[in-house]
């Protein structure tokens, strides 16, 4: 079962989008930002030295890099001889692997970002939906995830991938405005930022969304499941304003303010790892908001709950079934 929240958050965006002019149409190309130089950094606030909020983020989010090299899928039956593993080249030497799925030759791609602990190989049941919605799927996996080689990664590394992307769908010739954007948990991050380029694409979707990593840090100490060591729990709850500069990290929602393509944000209402108030954060924000759906269950996984929502979203645009090129 799941809670549309027709609230504050929804109807008030909606009622706006009523009374503004229509999107423009017309196809425009991917951004010429220099996405090198308007990335987020983990630098500055010296959090590297003095901040155990920023090292104990850190732990994490290496902790998440190896969970996603031990955690290869085989594929699934009904993707079996269907996923293509490409190597999308970064600046340099360096590669990313990724898996571009398209058997009929369709000219409609959903660009999909991946969570943490993960890889592109956990994801198959969601390229499976894109697949039955008439999609053919981009995958990438981030820098030191999965079957890329071992990396220290963070937002810069991430914003390397992300570049990488966007020449790959340029080379591959596909239109901005055949392109949808989706991303569960840290890629709700990748799937905004990767909006920013590609201003034209059809829609946006996040799946329980990273929002800052206040948010989560301080949700992750909070919860009794997470063995968080006493220290950090002391300073926390004395001098919280350490958290501080964490909302400059991940921090979906400044971006979400800039986009104007379709927005659909799903969150579960008892998701454990990111709190839903970050969807309600990033709902309020933005000013293309389509729907924001809560659901009563599920928690961060993507549940079949979460495919079903999918479905419907992907139902409502009505992609028609491409021939194959000859």
């Amino acid at each position: 079962m799941r809670i549309t929240a027709i609230n504050t958050y929804r109807t008030a965006y909606i009622n706006q989008q009523q009374t503004k002019s229509k999107l423009r149409t017309s196809p425009v190309p991917y951004s010429t930002t220099n996405i090198q130089n308007d990335r987020v950094s983990f630098k500055g606030f010296n959090l590297k030295k003095y901040n155990p909020a920023y090292r104990f983020c850190m732990q994490l989010f290496e902790r998440s890099q190896i969970a996603s090299r031990r955690r290869i899928s085989p594929p699934i039956k009904e993707l079996e001889g269907k996923l293509t593993e490409v190597m999308i080249p970064l600046k340099g030497r360096r590669k990313i692997v990724a898996y571009d799925i398209n058997p009929d030759n369709r000219e409609n791609y959903i660009v999909f970002f991946h969570g943490t602990s993960q890889n592109i190989s956990n994801c198959q049941t969601t390229y499976k939906e894109f697949l039955n919605s008439n999609y053919a799927v981009l995958a990438p996996e981030y820098s030191g995830f999965g079957k890329n080689k071992s990396r220290t990664a963070d937002e810069y590394t991430l914003e390397e991938d992300i570049a990488a992307v966007v020449r790959y769908l340029k080379k591959k010739k596909i239109k901005p405005e055949n392109t949808g954007i989706a991303g569960h948990s840290l890629g709700g991050f990748a799937a905004t930022r990767l909006a920013e380029e590609i201003p034209q694409a059809k829609f946006l979707i996040l799946i329980s969304p990273v929002n800052t990593l206040s948010y989560e840090v301080e949700n992750i100490v909070k919860q009794r499941k997470f063995k968080v060591p006493k220290i950090y729990q002391f300073i926390y709850k004395h001098y919280p304003q350490i958290l501080a500069p964490l909302d400059r990290i991940f921090k979906t929602e400044e971006r979400i303010a800039k986009t104007k393509i379709p927005l659909y944000i799903i969150h579960s209402s008892n998701d454990s790892l990111i709190p839903v108030k970050s969807s309600k954060e990033l709902a309020l924000k933005s000013k293309s908001l389509r729907e924001l759906i809560i659901l009563d269950g599920g928690g961060h996984r993507m549940d079949e709950t979460k495919i079903a929502t999918l479905h419907d979203i992907l139902a409502r645009m009505n992609v028609k079934p491409q021939k194959a090129a000859e």
